[in-house]
Formats: C-alpha cells, structure tokens, sequence
C-alpha cells in the first residue's frame, strides 16, 4: 500500500495600501494627503479550490509606532474594516495625523473571530504578539455546520515600495504618494486525501441492519488554536491544542460508492503543530475513516471469491513530517489494496507510506493597469434553481478580468462523451437526457467584463428534476462551474425503504413495536387479521393476516428489489419470500391547483383511538396536498388466502382508515445514514388516488418519475372507493400516503 503526499505553500493574497493625489480613481475622489486607501485583491488565490479559501470578510489594521530596540513598540491607531470582497476601503485615521518622516509598523489580521473591541483594547505590540485564537470545528471552515468558522485567519505586515518595514506613512511631501504592499497569508493549512481502491476493492454502501456504520471520518488529534500573527512563534517551536473531532458524513467528504465505486476524497484543514516521534501516540494528527466495501481475492483453490466488508476503518497519517506550517497544502494519495479493521478503535495503519515534497510557489498579486493585473473570476453562484421557468435572466451575475463564455459541462459515460445534463428516474438511477434537450440549453453572457448571466432551458415535461452544469470561462483561461437544477410544476423524488410493521404489533413481552431490528421470542407480532363477522383484529405471530411486516433486503439491477416478508423463527429472523416490488417512497409535490382538484393540506379528523384520519367530507375530496408521500410496495395488502375481503362498505373503509393510521415505514437517509420513521400515514383524499393515477400512467408504459404503482380496480380514499382507469383488474385496495413538508 503506497501513499504520496505533496506538500506545497498556499499561494498568498496581495493587499495594496495606497494613498493617491486628488483625481477620480475607481469611482472615489480622494482628496491629496488626506486619506489611506486599503485595496484589496480577494478570490484570486491560485492555491484555493474554494471562494471561501480567499475570502476577505473583514480586516483589523493596527499601527505601532518603532521602539528603542527597532521593533513594534505601542500601538498609535487601529480600525476594523468590513471588506466583504470589496475592492478597497478608507481609513478614517488622516495621514497628516502621523509624524512626518516618522516609521511606523503596520499589521493586518483579516476574518479573526474576535470582537472588534479585543484589538482596540491592544496597548502594545506584545499584547498583539501572545493572542491566540481557537476554532474547534476548523477542519469544516466554511461549512453549514454549527459552530464552524465562516472564513480563514489571516495575517500579514505591510512593506514599503522597496520591500521595507517599517514603513513611513507620511513622507511631509503633500503632492507624493504614499504606497504601502502586504501579503495576506492564512494561518491554517490545508490538507487534501485522495483515496483510491485498487482493482480487488470496490467501496460499497450496506445497511444500519447489516451492521454498517457507513463511510464516515473524523480527525484525530486536530490542532484547533493559533497565534493571530505568524511571525509570535517559530513554526518549530508550535504545539497546539489538539482535540478529536466528531465522526460524520459532510460535504468536505466525497463517499459517494453508487456514482465513484473507487475514489474517495477528504479534505480538511489544520493549525500549525508540531510533534515528535516520542509524543506520536498523543499528538500526531490523523484521520481515522471508516470505508464499506467489497474485497475480491482467489482462494486457494483458484474460486474468485468476493466479500463484504461492513465497516472497514483505516488510520491516515496526514503529513510525513510531524508538522503542519501555516499557509502550506499538503497533499496525500493512496492507494488501498485490502480491506480496513472492523472497529475503529484498531484501525489499519497505513504503512510503507512514501512522500514527496513540493513548494508551490507563492505569488503577489498587485493591483494596477498593466500586463501585470491580476486575472480572475468571479460568479455569485456555485448552485442555482429555476422554478417552472425556460429563462432566467436575473439570478446569475459575474465579474471577470476578461470577456466570458459559457458552455455545458461534458462527461464521459460508457465511453462517450455526453452534456452533463441528468435527472433521477424513479428508481433513483441518474439518467443522461438527450440531444434533443441538450441542444436548447445554454447559458448566454453579456457582454464586457461584468454582468448577467441569461440562463436558457426548456421546462421539464417528465415531473423530475432537470440538473445541469454551465461552465463560465473567460479568456484568462479561468473557469467557474455552476450547477443548475431546474423544477417543473409538478415533480416527484423518491427514497429507498427499508421496512414495514404497524405501531400496534406489540408481543406479549414487550411494550415496544415489534420492528426489523427488534425481533425476539417475545416481541414477534408480525400481521394482523380482521374477522368481519366478529368485528374483531387479530395479531400473529406467523404468516396469516391481511398485513404482514415486509423487508426489503437487497436491490436487483432493474431498480426493484427482494421484498420478504420476516418473523421471529427459533432463535432467528425468518424470511417468506413475498415478491420482487418497488419498495421505492414517491415524493409528489405539486405548486398549483386545476380545475380538477384544489391545492391544499387536507382536513385531519381525531378519533377515539386517539389517531387521527383524513376527513371523509365532501369538501376535503377536492384537496390534494402540495407535498405528500406514497407508501411503498411494502405496504402491500394481502385480499387472499389470510386476508380480508375490503368491500364497498363503511366497515370496509373504516379498516383501511384504520390501518393507514397504525401503518410505519422506515427507510435510511443516503446523505446522513440516519434511520427515517414515517408513522404518520392516512388515507389519500379522492383527487389525491386520481393524482397518482395519472402521473403513473398506465401499466406498459415507461414513466421516467414514478412507477406503476396502483393496478387494483379501485382504490380507498378517505370517502370511499376510487375507480383505477388504468387496469383491468378487480377488487379494491388500499395505498396509504402522508403530508411532508
């Protein structure tokens, strides 16, 4: 197993103080000798991946004056700027204010976290030099995630035109300018794992009932606290605060084994630390990831043999040199060949491990007019949606240092290289749309260095989502992504279940639901009968009722899956195979009314059972919930042989009401591994079964958003049967679905 690591310096961040003679300079007329302008070059980074990586917020500028040992000595001025990205700024403090000829130390700290009263409240220089800052979630800076930094420390020290500091603010000279250059450079490192599976390793997702635990990471031993000025200590001699961050699943972590079965990325991003071979077990920073997978080898006997591995955790050192350096990026690949530790509190520690060390060299970027002005790009926004619409002329703006062009994103697929443009079909899978499409999607600029972006693309008419990706390059030779996902009227999404049971399937030696997970000898109710004579619900243990628990344990290749139906059987789960179904959740959201139905949440009535059920009056026929589900085919009814016979009657209605109420189905959340429990289902009102029916469509017919899910001859809605146009068959049945907002 061979890892490389690459460790390269972040490029830097250029800032100009200037103070310019009485003319009109970007939109200010600034008066001779009077102010300081801070510009500001921002986003223009070549080492960041990320906007957020560059991005200047707001900006602490202190002056000291020079003391008897030529260092900083007190502080004589200080104001906070907010930069937001802004391309400069005015210092309120006057320039005749400073001592003619005089020097003066000049440092900027930009984004730091403390208040603005912190560093007025500085004395001296010292006081600026022991400050320290902490950030305990820096590894997800810039992430949604609660009490995450927004933004990267930052620090630099301004020079004069000759490379010199101190710097002399005020030179006595009313018609000369005063130009004064820093380099903002970040105070974390960044750190980058590329992991890829070998020919015998597939990554793979299992199920929490399999005992997975899923790909997650977290980072050991994370040096989570700095000196805001890079020069308060040398690299060598820092040793920072560590902590073990919580495990998850966030966007810095690219687990994705359905699309990329065989690679892998984390990234994240570190203080400077420090350790040694003596204090490795305590300090060394690692991260520690769990990766499901599948392992195929050849026995001894020659057989190819392939292995699930549920959990499959690996230790990875995130840098060979014991030592994280500001402003630096290190780099690690790797290349796994067999499978992880099942626990990870014995993880496999990658060894062998070879690294390779490269500078990436830093580069000032200075403000001006010539060949030498920076080049970038900037568009104000990385995602946007388009709601209904074929145009959309107002949401995507972009400013560049040259003409742009966009264009569509290609990708290979099979072989070919095809528009990045997909949806999810019903059974999830992403589906490449074709030319016929694609040809009508385009992204047009206006024109010059600054402006909008007309995005063009016809509206779904296949109730899914459309997602594509616009490229915007200038001629620079930048570019900037932005992924478009576009929404028709009407659309439907869809999650994978898991399995079913009803909220009274309570044992004689449990309190608790019998469910999937918790089966035994005395929680193993599993179906429920209806005697129409009696009146009366029967619970079994067995293989009889008109409902029955259901599972569904593996996915096939044509998008459906085993779904058995399981009890408690000796000392194990039993399984009876009942089919292979959709075991699929439809998501229908509708955005407007018609002239056949009426966009509205349905009205709830509570019985005295105490659940509640969808009113059969005449008025609640006509509503149709702009947001609700459809249970999956592990709802299904069983009107033969140990079920009921459900009749165009009260009594009838009243069981399927009743059994929509009792119903749950779980399914896990692909993005958070959680456990999701839908225990709030009801019968759908009349104009909801017609909903459903239409956007089906008939039975032969191959609808890219839904399934063909109803074939019975009539359906229950809330007030009665509903009759299904879309088959031959008899008989009613029920689908029981639930608002989701």
């Amino acid at each position: 197993m061979k890892m490389k690591g690459i460790i390269k310096s972040l490029t830097c961040l250029a800032v100009l103080l200037t103070a310019f003679s009485c003319q009109e300079r970007g939109g200010l007329d600034v008066p001779v000798n009077e102010s300081i302008i801070l510009q500001l070059s921002s986003g223009l980074a070549k080492a960041a991946d990320t906007d957020a990586e560059s991005y200047v917020h707001h900006v602490d500028v202190l002056i000291f004056n020079v003391g008897n040992d030529a260092a900083p000595a007190e502080k004589v001025a200080h104001e906070r700027f907010s930069v937001d990205n802004s391309s400069s700024v005015t210092l309120k403090t006057k320039r005749t204010s400073f001592t003619a000829g005089g020097k003066y130390f000049v440092y900027l700290v930009a984004n730091s976290t403390f208040d603005e009263s912190v560093f007025a409240g500085m004395a001296d220089y010292a006081s600026l030099m022991d400050k320290k800052q902490e950030d305990l979630n820096l590894h997800l800076t810039s992430l949604t995630v609660e009490n995450a930094p927004k933004y990267f420390l930052m620090d630099a020290i301004a020079e004069d035109e000759n490379g010199s500091s101190p710097v002399v603010l005020y030179d006595g000279d009313p018609v000369k300018n005063t130009i004064l250059s820093a380099t903002l450079n970040r105070a974390a490192a960044k750190v980058v794992v590329n992991i890829t599976a070998s020919e015998s390793i597939r990554f793979a997702s299992f199920s929490m009932a399999e005992g997975s635990e899923g790909g997650l990471y977290y980072v050991r031993n994370l040096p989570y606290d700095t000196f805001l000025l890079a020069e308060a200590k040398d690299a060598e001699d820092i040793t920072a605060k560590v902590a073990n961050t919580s495990k998850g699943n966030n966007a810095y972590f690219s687990w994705n084994p359905s699309e990329s079965p065989r690679n892998v990325s984390i990234t994240a991003y570190a203080y400077p630390h420090h350790w040694d071979n003596a204090s490795i077990l305590q300090h060394e920073t690692c991260i520690i990831v769990n990766l499901p997978l599948v392992h195929t080898y050849t026995d001894a006997n020659g057989n190819i043999v392939e292995t699930n591995h549920y959990n499959s955790w690996y230790k990875i050192p995130m840098t060979a040199d014991k030592k994280f350096e500001r402003n630096h990026y290190y780099e690690v690949n790797i290349v796994i060949n067999r499978p992880g530790a099942t626990s990870e509190s014995t993880p496999v520690v990658l060894d062998d491990i070879y690294y390779s060390v490269e500078d990436w060299t830093t580069q000032t970027i200075q403000v001006g007019g010539d060949e030498n002005s920076p080049k970038y790009l900037m568009v104000n926004r990385t995602e946007m949606e388009m709601h209904n619409i074929a145009q959309d002329a107002k949401t995507l703006e972009f400013s560049s240092s040259s003409p742009v062009t966009v264009t569509l994103k290609t990708v290979v697929v099979n072989g070919q290289t095809v528009p990045d443009v997909y949806f999810y079909d019903k059974f999830n899978d992403k589906t490449y749309v074709g030319a016929e499409i694609t040809g009508q999607i385009n992204g047009v600029p206006d024109e010059g260095i600054a402006g909008g972006i007309t995005v063009n693309s016809p509206v779904p008419t296949n109730n899914v989502i459309r997602y594509f990706t616009l490229v915007v390059t200038n001629e620079d030779g930048i570019s900037k992504e932005v992924t478009v996902a576009q929404y028709p009227l009407e659309y439907i999404t869809n999650v994978h279940s898991w399995y079913s049971y009803r909220d009274d399937f309570i044992g004689s030696g449990s309190s608790v639901p019998t469910t999937y997970e918790n089966l035994s000898s005395t929680n193993n109710v599993v179906g429920v009968s209806y005697n129409f004579t009696t009146n009366r619900y029967t619970y079994n243990t067995s293989s009889t009722g008109f409902f029955r628990s259901k599972v569904a344990r593996s996915q096939l290749n044509t998008g459906y899956s085993n779904i058995d139906y399981y009890r408690w059987n000796n000392r194990s789960v039993s399984y009876t195979d009942a089919e292979n179904g959709n075991a699929r959740i439809y998501h229908i959201r509708i955005t407007a009314s018609s002239g056949t139905y009426i966009l509205g949440r349905p009205k709830m009535v509570t019985k005295d059972d105490g659940y509640s059920y969808t009113d059969p009056g005449e008025d609640n026929k006509m509503l149709v919930s702009p947001s609700f589900m459809i249970a999956s085919r592990l709802g299904f009814i069983n009107t033969g042989n140990g079920g009921i016979s459900l009749s165009d009657n009260q009594e009838s209605l009243d069981v399927a009401a009743n059994h929509c109420a009792r119903y749950v189905e779980v399914h896990n959340d692909p993005e958070t591994g959680e456990k999701v429990v839908y225990d709030d289902w009801r019968l759908p009102t009349e104009e909801e079964i017609n909903i459903i029916l239409r956007f089906q469509g008939a039975q032969n017919e191959d609808a890219d958003a839904i399934d063909y899910l109803l074939n019975a001859g009539y359906y229950f809605s809330a007030s009665g049967p509903v009759a299904n146009d879309k088959t031959t068959s008899d008989g009613i049945s029920m689908r029981c679905i639930r608002d989701a907002y």
